[in-house]
């Protein structure tokens, strides 16, 4: 099989990162996909660096198996702590999420804020990533620990989850009108997020980073040259009972089979 026509794999702590299929297969329907979820060891974003690392290390290895010509890092947690070390050993390119997010908040005028987990604020990925693109630019970050939970037990409209996002968008100052969704889980709870701060512009790591892959699918890794759709390939470190509902909401289509496999 060429490179071209080997599948993009794609994993997270949880089924967050399907947020991040779903931009995929809108912008690159044709590609085949393997999803990787980490879901017997949620969440990453309240582990030390240490761990995070480990486990991005060990979730890129599980990927190799089905050798893809790109691995993409569809954790915000993930990427800010295990990146570099995953991108040392790997014998094919691995991007995160972090930098897209980072390049559309920098190109945005006036202050942004950043929202994600714990882990992901206390790195300053983000904070670091758009500083090298304007080192001037003005950036509130909030730590969201009770959003990734709301989203994996499907409370994506309820009046629990627009208080609690209330609350946390409360902690940014006025004058921010442009917010980075520092977590993939984070736009399927858009509706609440909205009704707490109307008239922000929200920047989805999700999609900017589907747009990143298709620029390097441009260059030297190329397109899946067969014209049908692609196949998208689910796997699971653990399968619960409500998983294919909620993760069909963060899908946007059926999830289909899921694959259970072992660490």
């Amino acid at each position: 099989m060429s490179r071209a026509d080997r599948p993009i794999g794609i994993f997270d702590s949880g089924i967050g990162g399907l947020t991040v299929i779903h931009a995929l297969r809108q912008l690159l329907p044709q590609e085949d996909l393997v999803y990787l979820g980490d879901t017997a060891r949620l969440p990453y974003g309240t582990k030390s660096h240490r761990t995070i690392e480990r486990y991005t290390l060990q979730m890129g290895e599980l990927l190799q198996r089905h050798e893809p010509k790109l691995i993409v890092i569809a954790c915000n947690t993930a990427s800010a702590h295990g990146l570099p070390a995953l991108q040392a050993v790997s014998p094919c390119p691995v991007i995160g999420v972090i930098e897209p997010g980072a390049e559309a908040a920098a190109e945005v005028p006036g202050p942004v804020g950043i929202i994600g987990t714990l882990a992901t604020v206390s790195s300053a990925a983000y904070e670091l990533a758009i500083r090298r693109r304007d080192p001037g630019k003005v950036i509130h970050s909030v730590a969201c620990p009770l959003l990734v939970p709301l989203a994996e037990e499907g409370w994506f409209d309820d009046p629990v989850t627009d208080s609690i996002c209330r609350r946390y968008m409360n902690e940014l100052p006025f004058e921010v009108k442009t917010v980075v969704l520092g977590c993939t889980h984070y736009p399927t709870l858009m509706t609440s997020l909205e009704r707490s701060r109307p008239g922000t512009r929200w920047i989805d790591s999700g999609r900017v980073t589907a747009k990143a892959v298709d620029r390097m699918l441009q260059g030297t890794l190329g397109y899946r040259t067969a014209g049908a759709r692609g196949s998208l390939r689910v796997q699971l470190t653990d399968a619960s009972s409500r998983l294919k509902e909620v993760g069909s909401r963060f899908l946007e289509e059926a999830l289909g089979d899921v694959e259970v496999v072992e660490i």
